[in-house]
């Protein structure tokens, strides 16, 4: 049913196109095409870095068959079948029984097929690294997460909005600080090949900072969170905003950081609080687009699927529809869906992250063989682990 679903919306897509590919991603496979892959990288061509534009030379040759619009396509799906697979490497590390069936409907997800077979994005590809990262976190072997982290981040900037999440599992954990360099060298590597072949080191050092200037002082570009609905308020003042807004997330990222250290939670419990981390950042700073929450999009996935409740797949489903709506905003169906799209993720962002804001009333009980049972302050019930069951046994 999943193969049928998704044959479907091949069908039904495939011959649609956006402006980026018209205008970024064509002509980058066209550059490739007409000096050479080697000529290609001897300077810059492009505003991505060079990890995406060697899979564009890779599939280049496909031209010969197919139109430049379908090879960037199945390069997409192919970056897709990479998430499916680190979503199935993921539920193993949490134990979960028939997690083929639940990787496989990955594929199928609004959020994530649109991404991939309308508008030919990459971004499967830096969230497959990212979960594999989340996978080797519950897995306990930071080395591989920290490469899983600098290969996530050699393809999208967009990796960063769950760094909160390592940085505060390094930092409760006591990893070796030597450990951490596995990421900038992972990324290092990916970059390497375009350096020897001429690309200028300052350029490729930029990036990030020129992609985020591209359009112009727009506080959000369609993003599901509270600053596309400033905009649409008062378009006028928010981009005044701008300072607020990465305050907010800088903050937010701080409180993050300092919660995970006193909260106790089981493997589950720390993937929705990496889908947290996504939220929070995606949510809070500026410049957002609405393609930035596949991440939390897959990572709150995971998380329901894994926990098997009712209230975990009810928020999964929440995150969803603020992810798909903010897209269908982009496609023309305008501000009335990227607001819903924003009101459901800020709902979604709140519930996953009553855990740290509500934590238990006695989250240090007296030692001894028979400490008191915590007293819960008058008025005060606490019942997010019967309904949403984040926190653990206390691993």
């Amino acid at each position: 049913m999943v193969a049928l679903f998704a044959a479907a919306l091949a069908w039904l897509l495939w011959p649609f196109f956006t402006p980026d590919m018209t205008a970024y991603l064509i002509p980058w496979l066209e550059t490739i095409r007409e000096r050479g892959v080697t000529e290609a990288f001897e300077r810059p061509f492009s505003n991505y870095m060079p990890s995406y534009l060697y899979l564009l030379a890779l599939v280049s040759p496909l031209t010969a068959w197919f139109d430049p619009m379908s090879v960037i396509k199945l390069l997409s799906v192919a970056g897709t079948i990479a998430l499916a697979l680190a979503m199935h490497r993921l539920l193993g590390a949490l134990g979960v029984a028939r997690r083929a069936h639940w990787a496989a409907l990955v594929v199928a997800l609004p959020s994530v097929a649109f991404n991939a077979l309308l508008l030919g994005q990459c971004d499967a590809i830096y969230v497959a690294a990212c979960v594999m990262a989340v996978a080797m976190a519950v897995e306990r072997r930071h080395i591989a997460m920290f490469i899983w982290c600098g290969v996530a981040v050699a393809f999208k900037a967009q990796a960063i909005l769950v760094a909160p999440f390592f940085l505060a599992i390094a930092i409760q954990r006591r990893v070796p600080l030597v450990e951490w360099f596995a990421a900038p060298a992972a990324l290092l590597a990916l970059m390497a090949p375009a350096l020897l072949a001429g690309w200028p080191p300052a350029d490729l050092a930029t990036v990030y900072f020129r992609q985020a200037g591209t359009f112009g002082n727009d506080i959000a570009r369609n993003a599901p969170n509270i600053w596309s609905l400033a905009g649409m308020i008062a378009p006028e003042f928010a981009p005044r905003l701008f300072g607020l807004a990465l305050a907010s997330a800088l903050g937010a990222a701080a409180w993050f950081i300092a919660k995970m250290q006193i909260v106790r939670l089981d493997n589950v419990g720390l993937v929705g609080m990496a889908a947290l981390a996504a939220l929070l950042t995606a949510g809070l700073l500026p410049r957002m687009h609405e393609r930035y929450f596949l991440l939390a999009d897959m990572l709150i996935f995971a998380f329901a699927v894994a926990r098997g409740t009712r209230p975990a797949f009810a928020l999964a489903g929440l995150v969803q529809i603020g992810s798909f709506a903010a897209i269908s905003g982009y496609l023309g169906l305008g501000a009335p869906m990227v607001a819903i799209g924003a009101l459901c993720m800020i709902a979604a962002t709140w519930i996953a992250a009553r855990p740290l804001a509500v934590p238990n009333a006695n989250d240090n009980p007296p030692t001894g063989r028979n400490p008191r049972p915590a007293v819960l302050r008058p008025g005060f019930r606490y019942d997010i682990e019967q309904r949403l069951s984040f926190r653990g046994s206390g691993e």
